[in-house]
């Protein structure tokens, strides 16, 4: 029986012990909480609102433009596969657009055609290209797979280039419009 007693005895001690006092000043409290969130604000904001991008950054942003290339090629296998219904297809095409610098030619839809890239590859790292922009080369091996409707797939590889793009931009964050570094895929050749 005093087994039962111990158990209630010692959460009933837990929930004394570990609530809060009624001491605390709500204010306080509140102003710890805000001055913890802007110091989150400013180590963003000296982060991704860096003048130059150091070697470090380069090498993070080139990683991030090798998975957008991938992913590109994820939303262009959807938008091509007529088996998928259209407003999929459409959201698709439009996220794959999105992973594009303004001005460069995203691919035609293809239905029937699926690709995959096989290996990715630095060609040319990241430099300066001009203020708030830098440039650089993937270099990467696609595999091109046609389906007709016969059931025949043929396929073929090929090694491909595209320019990936670091570019300073304004973004809106809350009230505050900072300009932080974004990534983005260029002309493919």
């Amino acid at each position: 029986m005093r087994k039962f007693l111990i158990i209630p005895g010692a959460l009933l001690a837990f929930i004394l012990f570990s609530a809060k006092s009624c001491d605390e000043d709500p204010a306080v409290t509140r102003h710890q909480a805000e001055e913890t969130m802007q110091e989150v604000m400013d180590s963003v904001k000296a982060e991704f609102g860096a003048e130059y991008l150091d070697e470090e950054s380069l090498f993070v942003f080139a990683r991030k433009a090798k998975q957008k290339l991938k992913d590109y090629s994820d939303y262009t296998n959807i938008a091509n596969d007529t088996a998928v219904d259209s407003v999929f297809r459409s959201q698709a095409l439009t996220m794959s657009k999105e992973l594009l610098f303004k001005g460069s030619a995203p691919a035609e839809p293809a239905p029937g055609v699926e690709t995959d890239i096989d290996s990715v590859w630095l060609v040319v790292p990241l430099h300066m290209a001009g203020e708030d922009f830098y440039k650089g080369r993937l270099g990467f091996r696609e595999v091109v797979i046609k389906k007709s409707t016969e059931d025949t797939i043929s396929g073929a590889s090929f090694s491909k280039e595209v320019e990936i793009l670091a570019i300073k931009e304004s973004k809106i964050s809350g009230t505050d419009t900072l300009k932080v570094w974004q990534v983005y895929l260029g002309n493919f050749y």
